[in-house]
């Protein structure tokens, strides 16, 4: 793969393959009908886990034997869709061939070809269309001489175990109700009478990619199909940074039409976002993100409001030429003129590889298949009843578009939504439109302020929060330790660190293994010998006779066949290279290829894997230990590329410290039903709505889900030492993260509330308080690891408090207290914890 996989990627990856070889081992065995259904939220990057899937049955995989023959037949309901799918692919992968890649109806044989991916969107296979030999009249096609259905058809027949289905969309067209049609892509996946009234078989296996996938899992099951599910959590992929981290939805509070006002203001929002990206671009060498605005214009609009948006437009930035303004137009597909400008056309699909275009206008045709992480800045000109199809839109915006969280500007991390004709009431449908949707997993700030550094807290408590011990996932996943030590030296060569830093690492590598090969030569000579020669046992039996007589054995050399399979699985066993690069440091030392080959499969089957992994982790170590200080004094994103990379421990997480921030884009409004309602503010945060604007010097927090964080807050803001206080984000790099070990996984918890005090002395300390229901299952974990934290950290926290309500009262339980992580690792239900509250806790406030 050319994209580096995120954690859960892999893991899906992996399940997606194993759970595909059972299923085609069940249709092997006694012709079991398998769906394996792939489910993922927005952003997750089904597309790029279909890929590796493919690379993976193509290729094979370092523990899975390849399988070339498969045949794939890639449905979607969309000609856009398929184009784009495909760009993705070529894009993702580093060893499918874009030749291998066809279109169903550019084929005209028998059978589908072994190792090809064939794609189709069900509208080209209507009744009438021309992929069909035979037409529903009853007469021939002069064009093809094999149809599109009986090419499927045939290769279900005759290669059913190498023929697989991908179902992109699957939830579209997989209705299970006796009255509702049967859909083409059912039709191919369920076999059955076709359109054009020829009998399909139902094909073997399936993988149907969704985001809702009930649906299609219903229709499998109706189908009497075996199912097997792959998931992908929506909280992995927000932790991963494939999403932005908010959408800010801005309305006028106002009864004004403002619709120009509006639209300047995007304007001009995708001017600094324009900015802030080429100053990242510039800071890090991060290839440069062209941010694009895309404008919903009314359903009728009239040339006359085309050309005053387009004055705005010119207004708000002059510089922005005539070719950077595109129109994706259901009608005309073509240049459109308005007023003195001809405006390009562009079709959905190819907004996102078009740099040049930085503002798109449009009516309602880019939900669907549609996919431009660059589309940072929207404006909505439709009115309030569009409501789910703008949050449908929003939908769209939520990728990051270097498939990362971007580190110092929190502009980058986020999408801006402008609806000028929706007031509060309205606002809050589209909200709940976004909330409702499963597949969408980004904060949603309504009415959002940036609230900026308070100048009235001390100072000094930035620096306090910015150097704060956190801790945040392990996000970069290796195959092997070999992998991860050659990511390391690629990484500290392109640092100035290590010079030609691959190439040490290959020769360490090879150099171990000719050590440990000379140390067991003996044992591995053995096993070459064993290799090269296969022992053939001749067994006589009688022509009617049940004795059975063995007469002897021969020995004879393996096949140059055999071993170069042989060494094909070697190269798989071995992690990364180290197979060719021992292989070829045999040749260069005048080593016989076939003698070297058979080498490399001896030390595979010996465990050598185990020898090379261990020298691989000891170089990592070494580099670690030689660099650390070094890389600790570089930027922030260079210690985040490099400091992964070396860690080797059991737990997947990393420490690192809270990233202070210029500004916090922060809700000044919550939905509750279908209208929105201030929220309350306090004052003395480290962050602040700013001078001149409504509830300046004071920072918005809706407790109104939680009557206890009033309740703390009231206490802790009354204290006659504090000096201020940060309310801690319940994700991102912002916040005080620590992590826990809960039914076998390793997560992350975000105590709720940092306050800080003077202590008399000029110091300041700092106590964590943690409102919290303990009727969760995960809570004891969480208060034991943090109890754990406050204690690891004395010279930072003062106090660390567990609050929950016992009796209907609140009672605090302090976890700097020796022990008492133990004893709440050990309370797994809420009735224990319930009673160290009682026994050791304390009235709150």
């Amino acid at each position: 793969m050319r994209l580096e996989l995120e954690p859960y990627q892999g893991t899906a990856v992996e399940s997606v393959l194993s759970n595909l070889a059972k299923a085609r081992a069940g249709y092997l065995e006694d012709g079991e009908r398998t769906a394996v259904g792939l489910t993922a939220p927005t952003g997750a990057g089904k597309t790029v886990i279909a890929t590796a899937v493919l690379e993976g049955i193509y290729k094979g995989t370092p523990t899975r034997a390849p399988n070339p023959n498969v045949t794939v037949l890639w449905i979607t309901d969309d000609r856009a869709l398929n184009a784009q799918t495909i760009n993705k692919i070529h894009q993702a992968s580093g060893q499918i061939d874009i030749n291998d890649i066809r279109f169903l109806g550019d084929t005209d044989q028998r059978t589908l070809e072994p190792g090809l991916i064939y794609f189709v969107h069900i509208q080209a296979m209507q009744k009438n269309s021309t992929l069909h030999a035979a037409r529903p009249d009853g007469t021939n096609n002069d064009r093809r001489t094999h149809g599109a259905w009986e090419m499927i058809a045939n290769t279900v027949r005759e290669r059913g175990e190498d023929f697989l289905v991908i179902w992109d969309e699957a939830h579209r067209g997989s209705g299970t109700k006796g009255t509702e049609r049967k859909s083409i892509a059912g039709t191919i996946v369920g076999g059955g009478v076709t359109n054009i009234g020829t009998i399909q078989p139902p094909a073997p296996v399936v993988l149907g990619i969704s985001a809702t996938p009930d649906r299609f899992q219903a229709a499998m099951q109706a189908a009497d199909r075996t199912m097997r599910l792959v998931e992908v959590k929506a909280g992995d992929v927000r932790e991963s940074g494939l999403l932005k981290d908010r959408i800010l939805l801005r309305s006028v509070g106002e009864s004004q039409s403002a619709d120009n006002t509006m639209l300047a203001l995007a304007v001009e929002d995708l001017r600094t976002a324009d900015k802030a990206w080429r100053a990242h671009h510039e800071a890090t060498g991060d290839r440069l993100v062209e941010p694009l605005l895309v404008v919903q214009v009314e359903p009728k609009v009239t040339e006359a409001r085309l050309v005053e948006l387009l004055s705005v437009i010119e207004s708000a930035w002059p510089e922005l030429s005539d070719y950077a303004v595109a129109h994706a137009f259901g009608d005309p597909h073509g240049p459109l003129k308005v007023g003195y400008r001809n405006v390009r056309y562009l079709p959905p699909e190819a907004i996102s590889g078009d740099d040049r275009a930085r503002v798109v206008l449009f009516k309602s045709a880019l939900t669907t298949g549609w996919d431009c992480p660059r589309a940072e800045v929207m404006i909505s000109f439709q009115n309030k009843d569009s409501y789910t199809e703008i949050a449908q839109l929003i939908g769209r915006l939520v990728r990051t578009p270097l498939a990362k969280r971007v580190d110092g500007d929190d502009r980058l991390n986020e999408v801006s939504a402008y609806l000028p004709g929706f007031r509060t009431e309205h606002v809050a449908r589209v909200v709940n439109a976004l909330t409702d949707d499963e597949t969408v997993e980004v904060e949603v700030l309504v009415a959002p302020v940036l609230c900026k550094q308070s100048l009235t807290v001390p100072t000094a408590l930035f620096d306090l929060l910015d150097t704060l011990p956190s801790y945040t996932r392990q996000k970069a996943t290796f195959s092997s330790r070999t992998a991860q030590l050659m990511r390391l030296a690629a990484a500290l060569t392109e640092y100035d660190l290590v010079s030609q830093g691959s190439a040490k690492a290959k020769q360490w590598i090879v150099d171990q293994m000719r050590a440990a090969d000379g140390q067991r030569s003996g044992e591995i000579d053995a096993k070459v010998a064993d290799i090269m020669s296969l022992t053939v046992s001749t067994t006589m039996v009688a022509f009617g006779e049940t004795v059975m007589q063995s007469v002897g054995k021969s020995d004879t050399a393996t096949s140059e066949r055999d071993l170069e399979s042989y060494f094909r699985r070697a190269q798989r066993l071995l992690p990364d290279g180290s197979a060719s690069w021992y292989f070829n440091d045999l040749c260069d030392s005048g080593e016989d290829e076939i003698d070297a080959s058979a080498r490399l499969t001896a030390m595979a089957e010996l465990g050598f894997k185990d020898v090379i992994e261990a020298q691989a982790e000891a170089l990592i170590t070494s580099w670690r230990e030689q660099y650390r200080s070094e890389v600790a004094r570089r930027p922030r994103h260079v210690r985040e590329q490099i400091e992964p990379l070396w860690h080797v421990g059991g737990v997947p997480m990393l420490p690192t410290t809270v990233e202070l921030r210029e500004v916090s884009a922060v809700a000044t409004e919550k939905v509750r039903g279908n209208a929105t309602m201030p929220i309350d503010t306090y004052p003395a945060h480290l962050y602040v709505i700013p001078d001149g604007m409504p509830n300046a010097r004071q920072f918005p927090v809706d407790t109104s889900g939680s009557s206890w964080e009033r309740e703390v807050l009231a206490a802790e803001l009354a204290a006659q030492t504090l000096v201020g206080w940060y309310r801690n984000p319940s994700s991102g790099r912002h916040a005080l993260a620590v992590y826990y070990l809960f039914g076998g996984k390793y997560q992350l918890m975000h105590p709720d509330f940092l306050f800080w005090h003077d202590d008399g002395d000029g110091d300041y300390v700092m106590d964590i308080v943690d409102p919290h229901r303990f009727d969760l299952a995960d809570t004891s974990a969480k208060w034991s690891a943090l109890s754990q934290y406050a204690q690891d950290h004395k010279d930072r926290v003062r106090r660390c408090l567990a609050v929950a309500k016992v009796d209907g009262k609140l009672r605090a339980l302090d976890l700097t207290t020796p022990g008492i992580g133990q004893r709440l690792a050990e309370a797994t239900n809420q009735v224990l914890i319930e009673a160290i509250f009682a026994a050791e806790g304390m009235k709150y406030p």
